[in-house]
């Protein structure tokens, strides 16, 4: 398998610089959809193919394995705990069990969308009495709304915008490096572990009210001792489930809005387009529903463009090999790491001008009829696919419609413009930039 050359020791780390995604790409086009790289101890094999990428993850579960990354492991013994970091028995396991659950308390569900709604409501006022305004903090003020329906699910609690508690809530989710990280995953473990401690004090049989009481159900029930639901064990594992839902969930729906409102800024075409679909929908006299999206073609394409051109997490979510094995003929050794390249796989020329913005390439010809393409793997694929996906993209689809029905937005003309690149940390978020409200209703 083809390898950068690199130094003594510490392989290709230092060739790497500030935007690794970016070596990464460059790499790919020069040793091709699967080469490997050495960092520092550690082998990783680069995907850069969406079929090769899907066969990888799909087809062996020796692939669907998970890194060790400090950062990431809020305990320290093992088993590793949460659905992010663990793998395995307790990992199949839990997942089965917080998707089954999860619907349970409104994930595919209306009452899911009428959770969103209230906080897309919440945020509309907000925007309407900024009307006129330059609005520069837009993603924080998505974020808070974001988290709120999560919690509201998890913990049959619902915060208004303007309650410190939610604040607190969304400031966890801020910094960057490995000590701003450590607080993240403290301030969150600390926060979780209250909000647990207080479903037990209140906890009552017959009325499990949400995901928490569902949960610490199951761990009481539970007379094991093996079994991962059984006593301390099983409520470290629902503290770590919750904060990996919350880490995963939030800034993902967060950033990728706020994309959405650079774009349709930047492309007031794609905009009109957009507010043109809306109305002939909806008539402009109610708001936009989760329903109306099969006969919103150019909303779903939209989506789809959004979440293909930001490519917000750029490098996806790494997995390791928990066996030797060999795939495409070549030598995967354990514990090597697997990593897709998402934002090549994104902007890989198959796609058509992939370097546009353009919604029309997830439609028809005649751009009647919404078309799915399965090179777009932005909650990733195969055996750890995102369990949160339907959730994302209710989330953006009911947060930009229903924004853009109401306003029409533009940048602050006193302001900086931001371009397309972005500002570097785990995701890829934006430039700073403020906009303008309209109210069009």
């Amino acid at each position: 398998m083809a390898c950068p050359k690199g130094l003594p020791l510490i392989g290709n780390v230092l060739q790497l610089g500030k935007f690794p995604n970016d070596t990464f790409t460059k790499w790919s086009k020069e040793y091709g959809p699967i080469y490997k790289v050495q960092l520092g101890s550690h082998i990783a094999v680069i995907v850069s193919d969406p079929k090769l990428s899907k066969e990888i993850f799909t087809n062996d579960p020796a692939f669907a394995g998970r890194p060790h990354f400090d950062v990431t492991n809020l305990y320290e013994e093992n088993p590793r705990l949460g659905m992010f970091v663990s793998e395995g028995d307790l990992w199949e396991i839990h997942r089965n069990f917080l998707i089954r659950q999860l619907r349970t308390f409104g994930f595919g569900k209306s009452s899911m969308e009428a959770l969103i709604m209230e906080d897309v409501n919440e945020v509309l006022d907000k925007l309407k009495k900024e009307e006129g305004k330059p609005i520069g903090n837009i993603r924080g003020m998505l974020r808070l709304a974001i988290v709120n329906a999560l919690w509201t699910i998890l913990s049959s609690q619902r915060f208004k915008h303007d309650d410190p508690k939610l604040g607190q809530l969304t400031r966890f989710s801020r910094g960057s490096g490995y000590n701003a990280a450590r607080r993240v995953l403290e301030g969150w473990k600390t926060f979780l572990e209250g909000t647990v401690k207080e479903h037990k004090e209140q906890f009552h049989e017959g009325n499990l009210k949400d995901f928490i009481d569902v949960y610490l159900a199951e761990v009481r029930k539970t007379t094991d001792e093996k079994s991962y639901f059984y006593g301390q064990l099983g409520e470290r594992q629902l503290v770590s489930t919750m904060l990996n839902l919350f880490i995963a969930g939030s800034d993902t729906s967060a950033t990728t809005l706020s994309w959405t409102l650079v774009y349709l800024c930047k492309f007031p075409h794609v905009q009109k387009k957009l507010q043109e679909e809306i109305e002939s929908v909806t008539g402009n006299e109610r708001q936009v529903s989760v329903d109306d999206r099969p006969m919103m073609p150019y909303a779903q394409a939209l989506v789809d463009e959004i979440l293909r051109y930001s490519s917000i997490v750029p490098d996806g979510a790494q997995h390791r090999a928990t066996e030797e094995r060999e795939f495409q003929g070549y030598r995967i050794p354990k514990d090597a790491w697997i990593q897709p390249n998402l934002y090549y796989i994104h902007h890989d020329p198959r796609f058509g001008r992939s370097t546009e913005f353009s919604a029309e390439r997830f439609l028809s010809e005649n751009g009647e009829k919404y078309m799915k393409n399965e090179n777009l793997q932005p909650f990733q694929i195969g055996r750890r696919i995102c369990v949160g996906e339907n959730l994302a993209r209710d989330n953006i689809f009911l947060f930009m419609t229903n924004i853009f029905q109401k306003f029409e937005v533009r940048f602050d003309p006193k302001s900086k413009e931001p371009g397309l690149g972005t500002l570097m940390g785990f995701f890829r978020n934006p430039e700073d930039y403020s906009v303008i409200m309209k109210d069009r209703l």
